[in-house]
């Protein structure tokens, strides 16, 4: 009798409410309705910030009683505008059977859903943007795809990005940008507000991964997106960013993906693209979006000599005759040129009514041609970033440094460098993060930290008649110098930075010309520092399967150990995606005539 009383008592604690809020609230789902994510010594904490988001005295960190404090809010049901903050977890509530059904009388909400008419959910990912440091790396974003009639234009989009107060291009960007100095949260806008910032104004091609989900979870995210647009949380360039953000977010939705947890460490944009296409049954269609200048470039691309001439005249000159140009080949100049007078009109290269004359008097040649039709193909063909190589690198070298063998290993957190595989990746951009190369040498029997790039930028943008981009390059790092006057060495920080132009001799060889500036400082530098400026010539070579980069650049610095010619070479052989087999020769050419050359080889693994 006793025996049973027990059993009894056992299965009806199994059965309590207590017990059931135990276990969900440590569910997936509700733990990423809150954003918990583990913590290094155990338990959890909300990634999210803001105190209105927890209900719970210490709701940020403790997932049960924040659940039970859910609970209360919609069982007691007196506070109406609160519990309308909280559509997403009112359906996890119901879903769960943890509250009977509550009668809500939410405006503002349902406003908000018949503002959006969802259909479906689609991120998107662009491709870098070199000229603004909080996009070196793309975007991702969100598309809440409409049921209206007509265009996905009329769609909106939700992004989440960090406040800065208008200090994207300052120094004070990349500080708090890597230390949390500000707060993210999402906004929601019109899709074409999102076209013409991305695909017109800043000239970045779209990929678009349209999510396959439910009906159900399309209705949460919606609520969801309603709950976490009140909040705000720390924003960390690497970590806390646009994408990872985007990955706690679909996770709230389909909490089997755990998206979130692959981005421990590091959350580079492209890497969360890859991550949800390979998600089983997530991604049912994948579509690109190339920018106006994309479109532009291909369609001059297409053009004969006669057409190309005309072309020119018409964009520099305002002259649409196209005398020399036959009738059946003037569609497609004329259409170029009118997408090319809008791009003009777009970067604010001129007023109005500038604008108006040119494209009026562009269209009018255009209408005198209507049984003419074009014959160009309107979009490229994009290279998928989903096929790019991964952001992390790892070399293995041998080589000689004037006569001595060393060895080599280097490891890369982010991102790309110009002999790296391009493909699917903007074509003349590296970018290089905490860049470390440690070496051993034989003679010496000594191991060192050779190099210690924090960040290496570089762009190459070809000017040609259309166009005129400034390449520029920025450095910081930390290197050993050997004094070649003893052969001593140490350590010292330098800092440059270069700007110039670059030229496309063919599709595939690019050379450029740079000036710029360098300071450097170390106790073992003469005076401890040094400053100076630069001038470079370089030529880059990029195929497919073969990559070279050569340079020659000469230094006018304030003490001898600056002033120096340097010769480099930098050639890789792609054997796949992710394996690259290198080349890098160096020479040093000081005035003292102790000149400093080294030679390596290395295979590359990216992972």
């Amino acid at each position: 009798m006793i025996r049973l009383i027990f059993f009894i008592f056992c299965i009806l604690w199994l059965v309590s409410p207590v017990s059931a809020v135990e276990n969900l609230a440590n569910s997936p789902q509700w733990l990423s309705l809150i954003h918990y994510r583990p913590k290094f010594f155990g338990g959890y904490e909300s990634s999210i910030d803001s105190d209105n988001f927890f209900l719970a005295e210490d709701g940020k960190n403790n997932p049960e009683n924040e659940l039970l404090a859910t609970i209360k809010l919609f069982e007691e049901k007196r506070d109406m505008k609160k519990m309308c903050l909280f559509p997403a977890r009112y359906i996890f509530l119901k879903n769960n059977k943890l509250i009977k059904q509550v009668k809500l009388k939410c405006n503002e909400f349902e406003q908000f859903k018949k503002d959006l008419q969802p259909s479906g959910v689609t991120l998107l990912f662009t491709d870098a943007y070199m000229n603004n440091p909080s996009s070196l790396f793309g975007h991702t974003l969100l598309r809440i795809d409409t049921s209206r009639q007509g265009t996905q234009l009329l769609a909106h989009g939700a992004n989440y990005g960090a406040f800065t107060a208008g200090q994207e291009n300052s120094v004070l960007f990349a500080v708090y940008g890597l230390t949390g100095g500000y707060y993210g949260g999402w906004t929601v806008k019109p899709y074409y507000d999102i076209i013409n910032t991305y695909n017109n104004i800043e000239n970045r091609d779209i990929w678009e991964l349209s999510l396959d989900f439910s009906q159900q979870e399309l209705d949460m995210f919606v609520a969801h997106l309603w709950e976490i647009g009140q909040t705000q949380t720390r924003y960390y360039f690497f970590t806390k960013n646009c994408s990872y953000m985007i990955m706690e977010m679909l996770d709230a939705v389909r909490p089997s993906l755990q998206l979130a947890d692959k981005f421990p460490v590091q959350t580079i944009p492209v890497d969360t693209i890859k991550a949800v296409y390979n998600s089983e049954n997530l991604v049912k269609d994948i579509n690109y979006r190339p920018s106006r200048q994309s479109k532009i470039v291909h369609r001059a691309k297409q053009m004969n000599k006669e057409q190309n001439r005309a072309f020119v005249k018409a964009i520099k000159d305002n002259d649409y005759s196209l005398s020399d140009v036959p009738d059946e080949k003037k569609a497609d100049v004329l259409e170029t040129a009118y997408q090319y007078v809008q791009y003009q009109f777009v970067k604010k290269e001129f007023e109005i009514a500038e604008y108006r004359k040119r494209s009026f008097k562009g269209l009018m040649a255009r209408n005198k041609l209507q049984n003419q039709k074009a014959q160009m193909s309107e979009n490229p063909t994009g290279k998928s970033p989903l096929k790019s190589h991964e952001a992390m690198r790892t070399t293995i070298g041998a080589g000689k440094r004037n006569g001595e063998a060393f060895q080599e290993i280097s490891f890369r957190p982010a991102y790309h460098s110009l002999t790296d595989n391009d493909y699917g990746l903007l074509t003349g951009a590296e970018i290089n993060f905490l860049n470390s190369r440690w070496r051993h040498y034989d003679s010496s029997h000594k191991t060192v930290l050779s190099e210690f790039n924090i960040l290496g930028i570089k762009s190459l943008s070809p000017i040609n008649q259309m166009f005129t981009p400034t390449s520029f390059g920025i450095n910081w790092d930390v290197w050993r110098v050997l004094n070649p006057e003893n052969d001593k060495e140490g350590y010292a920080t330098r800092i440059k930075v270069n700007g110039g132009g670059t030229i496309e001799l063919t599709d595939f060889w690019w050379f450029y010309i740079n000036g710029g500036i360098e300071g450097a400082y170390g106790g073992f530098l003469p005076h401890n520092q040094y400053g100076g400026i630069e001038f470079t010539a370089g030529s880059y070579i990029h195929f497919q399967y073969f990559k070279l980069l050569t340079e020659a650049r000469k230094m006018f610095a304030t003490n001898w150990m600056g002033n120096k010619i340097t010769y480099s070479a930098e050639a890789n052989i792609p054997l796949s995606t992710n394996w690259g087999l290198a080349a890098e020769y160096r020479y040093e050419d000081y005035k003292n005539g102790n000149d400093i050359e080294e030679f390596m080889t290395s295979i590359r693994y990216y992972f």
